[in-house]
């Protein structure tokens, strides 16, 4: 018996981290949020700060996720090697074209509000929604294309 089960490249491990903490801290932001938005002027919302937080988690835990799953990956697989090949770089480029066209079309939203002078509020959740928004689905594109729905 043959064990077919190729393991994860850092690449595909990372991109997992993504598509789960960039939701998870997005969600945790506006849960905060959104309640102080509703009882008050958005002028007068503390957002800034949860933002950061939210910004800071994702990275921090990203980096501190994928070391954790590299040394974990290390122990389990001993002398496998999974170092990003050929087929990463082509699924991380493909990614990153989803991400970078919601990322533009979000671009475009931003400047609107900017040019309508709404509240810094609004344009800086645009921003960030946006953003979070662009990030995950270029992360599920990639994980989607490690799954074999990648033709690129």
């Amino acid at each position: 018996m043959t064990d077919d089960h190729v393991p994860m490249t850092f690449e595909q491990r990372n991109t997992w981290w993504a598509a789960v903490l960039i939701p998870l801290t997005t969600i945790v932001y506006f849960v905060i949020v959104i309640p102080r938005a509703l009882k008050q002027p958005v002028s007068e919302v503390s957002w800034v700060t949860p933002m950061l937080w939210a910004i800071g988690v994702t990275i921090v835990g990203t980096i501190v996720g994928s070391i954790v799953s590299s040394i974990v990956t290390a122990i389990i697989t001993r002398d496998h090697k999974v170092e990003a090949d050929i087929r990463d770089k082509q699924i991380d480029r493909y990614g990153d074209r989803i991400a970078q066209a919601i990322t533009a079309f979000g671009t475009a939203v931003v400047l609107v509000l900017t040019m309508l002078k709404l509240d810094h509020f609004w344009i800086g959740n645009a921003l960030f929604l946006i953003g979070a928004i662009g990030a995950t689905w270029g992360a599920i594109a990639k994980i989607r294309a490690y799954h074999g729905a990648f033709h690129g």
